[in-house]
């Protein structure tokens, strides 16, 4: 049924007028146009191709996760291997660095330990101290004679050293002065050879042993 419009008043009566409208009809608001059949053709094959998108990304979706799980796992292996590693290398360095520090520590200390023997003045104790310890190498040879600078010589006699005395229990040792003999130490003349009992004999023996 169609729906009255609001009258219309005019101050004068109209004659001969006509309506420029249709019928009834026209008076309905029209109808808006379905869409046309290339536009549903686009919507379904859009829709089709979201739903086959969304089907492969459920269907792959586990195999996803199992690869990013195989990719964590081989990155967090590769960062635990690349660690080892640098862990093996400082290790390695630190044991050659502390392996060089306990020589150096062990030169020093020769060093310093020679450096210490040269600064000790000669006196009757250091010069009885390395006869002793060189007559400890001798066999037991019934005579030996001990070199000694002159001057070390003349300290044993002047503070009339014990060892310049003869004793019936032990071996004769002859008392004799060698130029060849720096001073504070000795040289043991044996019925087999020469035993070097010299500072410097003596240090460089030290440095060798240290060095090998």
């Amino acid at each position: 049924m169609v729906q009255a419009i609001d009258n219309i008043i005019t101050e004068a009566p109209l004659r001969g007028i006509r309506l420029a409208i249709g019928p009834a009809e026209a008076l309905l608001p029209e109808e808006p146009a379905g869409p046309t059949h290339e536009e549903q053709l686009v919507e379904q094959e859009t829709a089709g191709h979201q739903r086959g998108r969304d089907e492969a990304a459920a269907e792959y979706e586990p195999q996803l996760a199992a690869l990013r799980a195989e990719l964590e796992a081989a990155k967090a292996e590769g960062a635990n291997q690349q660690l080892t590693t640098i862990e093996e290398t400082v290790q390695s360095q630190l044991a050659a660095r502390l392996n060089e520090l306990e020589a150096e520590l062990i030169e020093f200390s020769t060093e310093a330990a020679i450096r210490l023997v040269h600064g000790l003045p000669i006196s009757t104790g250091v010069i009885e101290a390395a006869i002793r310890e060189t007559l400890e190498h001798c066999e037991q040879d019934a005579e030996v004679s001990v070199h000694l600078h002159p001057e070390d010589l003349k300290m044993l006699k002047s503070h009339q050293s014990e060892l310049l005395q003869d004793s019936p229990h032990q071996r004769r040792v002859r008392y004799l002065e060698g130029t060849e003999v720096s001073r504070g130490g000795c040289l043991v003349e044996t019925r087999c050879g020469v035993i070097d009992g010299r500072r410097e004999t003596r240090e460089a023996l030290l440095r060798e042993a240290v060095s090998a």
